[in-house]
């Protein structure tokens, strides 16, 4: 989808980081944007800063947890804005906790929103996506679904979940027109995981070089992406090896397993 002008873009979880960058960057190319986000006020703020430089931009309220409530608003936005081309499910949540000191109430937050809210985004854009035989949704993935870390399971879990089922509606749709991507950042400096420390082979890379690396995926069909490439390439094929203790051992050396101890607990926002 090289010419994006014009083009109906939806973009989840875009108040902030990752996503008000990405909506920044279809803005540019002249795509009509829609952004959704359960926090209205910095909604209202992106939205503002957004139609202050000239962007086609249209905020709503939205929990992607609740799939009524997305299949309505998909509704609203494609009677409102126009049939929607481009569909990037960003809206995720995280938290730091042990496995065995998850509660069933974050487990099945952060399920909902990570997972089960990019599944809903799809049942509910996709069908209109084939009936025009042409489309693009962009699954917001992560290096943590290729290998998990101490003290993430539940996100981990989403994200692994989330990359086996873009990969088997990529396969299911193929040759209908409707095209999909898997992206996997690194550590991505937006906030989320603030109080963490990168291991000593990477680094914080910045939301606005992924949102730039996803740019380029849509524009030229790219099934999967990963930033930055080198590291979390490495890592996806060490853990594809098969041998755990080896990673096990890789990662304790680089310090991975402290990586979250200190990553802030937020309950007033994730949760």
């Amino acid at each position: 989808m090289e010419d994006l002008r014009g083009k109906v873009v939806m973009v989840t979880g875009a108040a902030r980081g990752m996503g008000k960058c990405t909506a920044m960057n279809f803005a540019r190319e002249g795509s009509r944007v829609v952004i959704t986000d359960l926090d209205e006020k910095e909604l209202d703020k992106t939205a503002s800063e957004m139609r202050d430089a000239g962007y086609d931009v249209h905020p709503y309220i939205q929990d992607v947890s609740d799939r009524a409530a997305c299949f309505e608003l998909v509704k609203r936005i494609e009677s409102e804005v126009g049939p929607i081309d481009v569909l990037v499910n960003n809206a995720a949540i995280a938290l730091n906790e042990s496995v065995l000191e998850t509660s069933e109430e974050h487990f099945r937050r952060i399920t909902d929103v990570n997972y089960f809210g990019q599944i809903w985004m799809m049942q509910a854009v996709v069908p209109g996506m084939l009936r025009r035989k042409s489309g693009h949704v962009v699954n917001m993935c992560s290096i943590a679904g290729k290998v998990a870390v101490p003290l993430m399971a539940a996100y981990c879990a989403t994200k692994h979940a989330l990359i086996a089922v873009t990969d088997s509606i990529r396969m299911e749709l193929r040759g209908s027109g409707v095209n999909f991507t898997i992206v996997n950042p690194g550590y991505i400096a937006t906030g989320m995981f603030e109080g963490t420390k990168p291991p000593i082979i990477t680094r914080w890379v910045e939301p606005q070089k992924v949102s730039d690396a996803l740019l380029v995926a849509v524009k030229k069909n790219q099934a999967e992406i990963f930033e930055p490439a080198f590291v979390t390439r490495l890592t996806a094929f060490l853990r594809g090896l098969g041998l755990p203790k080896l990673m096990d051992f890789s990662f304790k050396t680089m310090g991975v397993f402290k990586t979250f101890e200190g990553m802030k607990k937020d309950r007033g926002r994730p949760f």
